[in-house]
This record gives C-alpha cells, sequence and structure tokens, in this order.
C-alpha cells in the first residue's frame, strides 16, 4: 500500500515556495503538493499524513491559510499532521503561539511537530511599509547560529537552512501508521 502525505504551502514573497520541492523530497512516500493560494477544496480521502508549510509575517500566518484550515479543520484531526514555519524564530513557544493564532489551539497540540526551517528578509520584494513594520519589530537585528546579525534594511539576509527541513522530514517520517506495518 503506498501511503500519500498531503504537502500545502503559503508563500508570500516566495522563500517558502522555494524550499517545497526541496522538503517535498525529503518526506517518505508520495507526496503531493499544493498551493494554498491557488487551491480551495482538498480531498484528503487518500492522505494518511498532511504537512502545512507555510510564511509567517508579523507573527501571523496568511489568511488563506487560516481559512483553508478552519474549512478542512475534521480532515487534519484525523490524520498525521505536521506544521513547518518559514520564518525567523526557532524558538518553539512562539512556534507554537502562531500555530494557535493561525490553526487553533485544538490543531496546534494535535500536530505532530511544529517546526521552523528559517527565514528570509526579502527587502527586494517588500513594501516600504514592510520593510518599516520589519524596522520597528526587529530592530534590523536578527540572530543566526546564535549569533546576533545587525542588518542594514536593504540587503536580503536568510536563516533558512537545510538541515532544519531535513529534520522537521525525519520527524514526520518516523510516524508509522498501521497500514504500514502491514505491508
Amino acid at each position: 500500500m503506498v501511503l500519500y502525505t498531503l504537502l500545502a504551502y503559503a508563500s508570500k514573497h516566495g522563500a517558502t515556495r522555494e524550499n517545497t520541492a526541496l522538503l517535498a523530497k525529503m518526506l517518505d512516500g508520495e507526496v503531493d503538493v499544493v498551493d494554498l493560494k491557488r487551491t480551495k477544496k482538498v480531498d484528503f480521502s487518500k492522505y494518511k499524513k498532511v504537512v502545512i508549510f507555510s510564511s509567517v509575517y508579523a507573527a501571523d500566518v496568511p489568511k488563506y491559510v487560516r481559512k483553508f484550515v478552519k474549512r478542512h479543520r475534521q480532515e487534519l484531526l484525523e490524520r498525521h499532521f505536521g506544521i513547518c514555519f518559514c520564518c525567523m524564530t526557532e524558538v518553539y513557544t512562539q512556534l507554537k503561539s502562531y500555530a494557535i493564532r493561525g490553526f487553533s489551539r485544538e490543531l496546534a497540540n494535535h500536530a505532530v511537530c511544529i517546526a521552523s526551517i528559517g527565514g528570509f528578509f526579502q527587502y527586494d520584494k517588500m513594501t516600504r511599509f514592510e520593510k518599516k513594520l520589519l524596522e520597528i519589530f526587529t530592530k534590523n537585528q536578527c540572530y543566526k547560529n546564535g549569533e546576533l546579525i545587525q542588518l542594514d534594511g536593504k540587503t536580503n539576509f536568510s536563516t533558512i537552512e537545510e538541515y532544519k527541513m531535513q529534520i522537521f522530514a525525519n520527524k514526520m517520517n518516523g510516524i508509522i501508521i498501521a497500514e504500514e506495518l502491514m505491508e
């Protein structure tokens, strides 16, 4: 029996979208990739595992992710479910608060894994308003590998690391489903 995973992603400026294919390759079995910006309905009947891979802006997930999750709450609760964020924090309590705010406490508690692959400040794609908000909230500072980095507010900056994606994928791959044991 082939086990399928749904990898549903949401990207604002492209960093999440650019890393979706790599995450899909790291997940075991057949993986169907869905862009939540373009897809409103999904037939969950063949999926045993679901991963929501979302960007985070101003401590929140995109509105269309919240709508999708709300619409498919029951299907998510019936499956092994993981949340992977593309954001600048790795602090679990912050990630969990993003999941609670963007998904619900019930879904955040149901998630097998909540993690971040890192984030990407893409100044060349931000509006002036987004740049100003970022400056206010971060004081143009960011941590990378435990080191405080001063940002210039103009040069794109990434903390995305492939090993973080692999750790998340390993946790999702480690979920043993009864059907796998019967093979």
